[in-house]
């Protein structure tokens, strides 16, 4: 009796740990509290393990207060269950025979075992009456708060400072900032926002049903009060993606909200959240249009925002450059703005002047070259002068010096379409006759080359083909269980050919990046997952008691695979949590209709 009642407490303590978690799960502090062995313990992930450990305390004591048949739990174990272990199977198989980095990708194995138990716990915890509801509320609810910090960060000034320990640095577009809020990056914010407002949705169509045989004695007034301030949250909400400034997270956002919105308006009982659902759509996207960062919406387009024409004030037929080898010199340019992208000097993302080295085979031999620090802020239309620098390749030969554009931490203007100017240079020393350079292996960059005056950090974003190509060629160095978890962004370089890569950038899509990381048997293991999860929600939406629950859970779910075309989230802790949270809530409601009251 004392091991049942203990293990009471322990799952109240587990799902009180679980609500905090949801509601917490935005604020993430950079800074680690503490180290579990090779783990970093982040504010948010120690609720996580507290919830955890609540939970696996509340099993032991089921088991010594005589549940212990647990083969024959383990044989009636949901299939979305066996789904999820055998993803985390295949996520260490191939941390532990991964051909590089074989210590990083076990740690992210951890981390991501830690992420597939929260699915378990919450499967489990989340089965008592009104507990999915409960977590719903919370995770609107950080969302919420999350949401306006993300839009103040715009618009307070203080607030900038105030969120520092979130994310140290600062992003923008168009020249325009791109708000985090609590969030590390913007694109994180925009994820993490877009899968939870279709649970706004959703909890207003279900107490708009749970309340429709009371709704004759409920004033008009209220009726339309409660349907403003669902309307007022979804507003928050989807401002607070469009002010991340991310295209695929506005894209999915609005789909999965006018989705829900619409499937509810099937519903007498609950047409009043398709309003609500429709009327912030409407709004955001009202907004959307006069935003600085509408042009960045335009996704089809954005090639128009990065145009300058590079003109030599001495032509070419007036002078042939001839350098010695690693020599150092400076050519006078004129650089002309003819796109839709004001170009910045002093910005966290400003527009340099730089250059590539390409050998006579057109061959990549210095890829990231010098930059050249505008005088001034360009604008569209303007132009400027400059004193270009440029330090030849320290082998001699004849070489195509191909002027650039980059704008840091995100583009080259050569990569949306831009021209740039290319002129043709003898590298020599006096008296001496060029001869042909032995090209670098794949291409990559001479490591003789570091950055000069005005060099940023290296970190150029590469455009997202580049990185999808990248990926395959990963793939297919090692096709079933891939390069290990996580193991894309260290080892990305040598598959694009590139010295430079950040670490920080994955394959920028769940598809490329799993297929990179685990292979095809990793990407089959997680689409078993996804069609577990699929068939839960099915039959879960079938029931009328967690109908419109289900459906909002089901919606955040597809809102994060829609991202995950064009971005990744198992890295970070708000969006993997949220995620695998999501997945244990509708395996809860789908065991225990009573848990979406």
């Amino acid at each position: 009796m004392g091991g049942a009642s203990a293990a009471t407490r322990l799952l109240a303590l587990g799902r009180g740990t679980l609500l905090l978690l949801a509601a917490l799960l935005p604020f993430e502090r950079i800074e680690p509290l503490a180290h579990l062995g090779p783990l970093q313990l982040s504010s948010v992930e120690l609720f996580l393990y507290l919830a955890l450990a609540a939970w696996g305390a509340a099993l032991a004591a089921r088991f010594w207060a005589g549940e212990r048949d647990v083969w024959a739990r383990l044989r009636s174990a949901p299939r979305a269950h066996r789904a999820v272990a055998l993803f985390a199977l295949v996520v260490f198989a191939s941390a532990l025979l991964a051909p590089a980095s074989r210590g990083p990708a076990l740690k992210f194995a951890l981390r991501s075992a830690g992420g597939m138990l929260l699915y378990a716990a919450a499967a489990d915890l989340l089965r008592a009456p009104g507990a999915v509801s409960r977590t719903a509320r919370a995770l609107v609810g950080g969302a919420l708060l999350a949401a306006l910090l993300v839009i103040g960060e715009t618009r307070v000034a203080w607030l900038v400072a105030a969120l520092r320990p979130f994310h140290i640095q600062t992003f923008e577009a168009l020249g325009v900032p791109r708000a985090a809020g609590p969030f590390q990056y913007p694109n994180i914010a925009a994820m993490y926002l877009e899968a939870v407002a279709p649970l706004a949705v959703a909890l207003a169509a279900a107490r708009a049903a749970k309340r429709a045989d009371a709704s004759a004695a409920q004033g008009r007034a209220a009726r339309l009060g409660g349907l403003a301030l669902v309307a007022l949250v979804l507003i928050v909400l989807l401002d607070g993606v469009l002010a991340t400034g991310s295209r695929a997270g506005l894209a999915g956002a609005v789909i999965v909200v006018a989705a829900v919105g619409a499937w509810t308006a099937r519903d007498a009982a609950s047409r009043g959240a398709a309003l609500a659902a429709l009327t912030a759509v409407v709004v955001v996207m009202a907004i959307a249009s006069g935003s600085a960062l509408a042009g960045r919406f335009l996704f089809w387009n954005d090639g128009g925002w990065y145009r300058g024409v590079i003109t030599p004030v001495i032509a070419p037929s007036e002078r042939v450059m001839r350098l010695a080898p690693s020599a150092t010199t400076t050519e006078t340019l004129e650089l002309r703005n003819e796109g839709a992208l004001a170009w910045r000097r002093e910005s966290p993302t400003p527009v340099r002047l730089s250059y590539h080295w390409l050998d006579q085979a057109s061959r990549v031999v210095v890829y990231d070259g010098a930059r050249t620090v505008l005088p001034t802020d360009v604008d569209p239309g303007g132009r400027v002068r400059v004193e270009a620098i440029v330090r030849a390749p320290r082998l001699p030969g004849a070489y195509t010096l191909w002027w650039d554009l980059v704008h840091e931490h995100t583009s080259w203007f050569s990569e949306r379409g831009n021209p740039g100017l290319r002129e043709t240079v003898v590298v020599a020393g006096p008296g001496a006759e060029p001869s042909i350079p032995a090209p670098m292996a794949g291409g990559v960059r001479d490591p003789a080359v570091g950055h000069l005056m005005g060099a940023d950090d290296g970190s150029v974003r590469m455009p997202r083909g580049t990185l999808w190509r990248g990926a395959l060629a990963a793939w297919r160095s090692r096709p079933l269980l891939g390069i290990g978890p996580d193991n894309f962004r260290h080892l990305a370089g040598g598959f694009v050919h590139r010295s430079d890569a950040d670490p920080r950038m994955h394959a920028n899509s769940l598809l490329f990046e799993t297929l990179a990381d685990l292979g095809l048997v990793g990407l089959l293991a997680f689409a078993g997952v996804v069609v577990a999860l699929g068939a839960t929600a099915r039959r879960a939406v079938e029931v009328p008691a967690t109908r419109w629950l289900a459906l909002g859970v089901a919606a955040a779910l597809a809102a994060f695979l829609l991202h995950g075309v064009l971005d990744y989230f198992l890295e970070f802790t708000p969006t993997y949590a949220l995620f695998w949270l999501l997945a244990g809530m509708i395996v809860a409601m789908q065991r225990a209709p009573e848990a979406a009251r």
